[in-house]
């Protein structure tokens, strides 16, 4: 035990001397994946002809979607942190927790504020914010665990930061949301400043000193590899069987190759043994179509029904919709009731009933048979390593994975308050394994 506290003394002393490094090098490297983000954000129409304001103007914008981007995974971090029972957990949560906030600074300080108190409250959360995550890691290093006073005020910064999302998310969307210039190009310098100052004084109260479903963005990259190569003339056919009228198109390596096929509205992508990897549809929305119309439960079915067609048995295990009128389906294998995760098939229905987007990606690359028998830790056990705050409303069983294992889990859906959470307990250790917080703004529902 003395040699393992050494060496993780000896670990965090290095650790704390790169943090900043790798803040900064990664609110870099998000920068640049920002640029393509940015082209896709509603801005509005920007009259002057100056090349160099609607330049800076442009720079503005990718910093304030930058800041937004960073303060909403601040505010996820701040609740996972909160509730977690794990060290490792608590650790991994409050580095992510430094690196967001001093993203969110580096973004600020990137834009023309001019001069207002709530402006200032908002850096001074941030800065204590990582400060005290700093101050948390550095307990969990000598080995102490968190106090209730402490996850109580994790909570409360973590309230703050969904407040301060929510206000620059929906500035960000509005036509206000200019630097320099507006549709009528006039001077705008500062609107952000007065903005700020409408925000409630209660948003920053706390005490001194967190769009998909689990596991939907989690699956490492890996080559798809074929059980066998079909000839052209066989890839044809499947692709006019499944999708009427495709007319090949061309052949790309993309983590595997794959065959692309042209259809009516969309295109279809085949991998060598004839597997439909990806389909996209190039339909737009059009100027009569209403929000949604199609319910929750008939977009899981017309999913499914969807993924059979393909030759997929998977069934849907989330939907979240968006504001687009399309809704999204998470589709995995199902295996004596318990979700393989790792074998997610996500599928896009639009408010007419018609699959508009499919990839298969990840179930290609993990399916497999398993032996899905769970470990000797019962549900009851399991829901016993839970925070005391949490309020259980729903348990699954799933298989998981995480980094390079695999985990036979329950799923325990929680709420804690307005917050919603997943925690994911080992059945064999019965060790907290994964945590999400589902993000306020993203209307999501478990189906099994």
């Amino acid at each position: 035990m003395i040699y393992r506290n050494n060496t993780i003394k000896n670990f965090w002393m290095i650790f704390f001397g790169v943090v900043a490094l790798i803040a900064i090098a990664t609110a870099v490297t998000v920068g640049i994946i920002a640029a393509d983000t940015v082209s896709n954000m509603r801005m509005s129409v920007i009259d002057d002809a100056n090349t160099y304001k609607i330049g800076q103007e442009n720079g503005y914008r990718q910093s304030l979607y930058l800041a937004c981007d960073s303060m909403k995974n601040l505010d996820a971090n701040l609740g996972k942190a909160a509730i977690s029972n794990d060290t490792a957990h608590q650790t991994e949560m409050l580095v992510k927790t430094v690196i967001h906030a001093n993203q969110v600074n580096q973004c600020l300080s990137n834009l023309p504020f001019e001069a207002s108190d709530k402006l200032s409250n908002c850096q001074k959360f941030v800065n204590q914010t990582q400060d005290y995550a700093t101050y948390l890691l550095g307990k969990l290093s000598r080995g102490e665990k968190l106090t209730a006073s402490e996850r109580a005020a994790l909570i409360n910064l973590d309230a703050v930061a969904t407040n301060l999302y929510n206000f620059l998310q929906d500035y960000a969307e509005s036509d206000s949301g200019m630097f320099i210039t507006n549709g009528n190009g006039q001077n705008n310098v500062g609107n952000l400043s007065s903005s700020f100052d409408d925000v409630d004084n209660n948003a920053f109260d706390y005490e001194k000193l967190i769009y998909d479903g689990p596991f939907s963005d989690s699956v490492e990259q890996k080559t798809l590899k074929p059980s066998q190569i079909l000839p052209r003339e066989s890839l044809d056919n499947i692709a006019n069987e499944l999708f009427n009228n495709a007319e090949f198109n061309s052949v790309i390596n993309n983590e595997g190759k794959l065959y692309v096929y042209d259809v009516e509205n969309g295109r279809v992508y085949l991998s060598e043994d004839g597997r439909v990897v990806e389909y996209e549809a190039y339909a737009e929305r059009g100027e009569n179509e209403e929000e949604v119309q199609v319910k929750c439960d008939k977009c899981i079915q017309i999913a499914q029904e969807f993924c059979q067609k393909l030759g997929y048995d998977v069934k849907g295990v989330w939907v979240s919709k968006t504001a687009d009128t399309v809704t999204y389906v998470n589709c995995a294998t199902v295996i004596d009731d318990v979700i393989v995760y790792p074998e997610l098939i996500k599928v896009a229905v639009n408010s007419q009933g018609e699959v508009v987007g499919f990839e298969a990606r990840a179930y290609l690359l993990n399916h497999t048979d398993r032996d899905v028998t769970f470990g000797d830790t019962t549900e009851d056990a399991a829901k016993q390593t839970l925070d005391k705050s949490l309020k259980v409303t729903n348990v699954a069983k799933a298989l998981i994975q995480k980094g390079d294992k695999q985990y036979l889990c329950y799923e325990f859906q929680c709420e804690q308050g307005d917050r919603q959470y997943y925690v994911y307990v080992d059945s064999v250790t019965g060790n907290e394994v994964e945590l999400f917080k589902v993000i306020a703004n993203t209307e999501g529902h478990t189906v099994l």
